[in-house]
């Protein structure tokens, strides 16, 4: 009963931090946090085949979203020359 308590608690601050933080990465890692306790607690409870795809398709699909993320929000830079700078003749 406590273990289940535990999972809870988690599920519930990992969506409470997903939803509050400011940080789009630190929001994603947050609903993954989430959704391991939630397949944890699916796995407790017996429920194997929807905690197992629980871990495979939303934790999965949350790796993805972090690092498109990181990919898509790297704005911080100051900008300077374009990555696929035109080539100069040689004249």
């Amino acid at each position: 009963m406590i273990t289940l308590g535990v999972m809870a608690g988690l599920t519930l601050a990992g969506s409470v931090a997903a939803i509050s933080l400011r940080n789009l990465v630190h929001c994603a890692l947050a609903g993954g946090v989430a959704f391991a306790g939630l397949a944890a607690m699916y796995l407790r409870l017996g429920a194997e085949f929807v905690g197992f795809a629980q871990v495979l398709v939303y934790i999965g699909t949350v790796a993805i979203l972090i690092l498109f993320a990181i990919l898509l929000t790297r704005g911080n830079e100051p900008p300077g020359e374009p990555l696929l700078a035109p080539m100069r003749s040689r004249d």
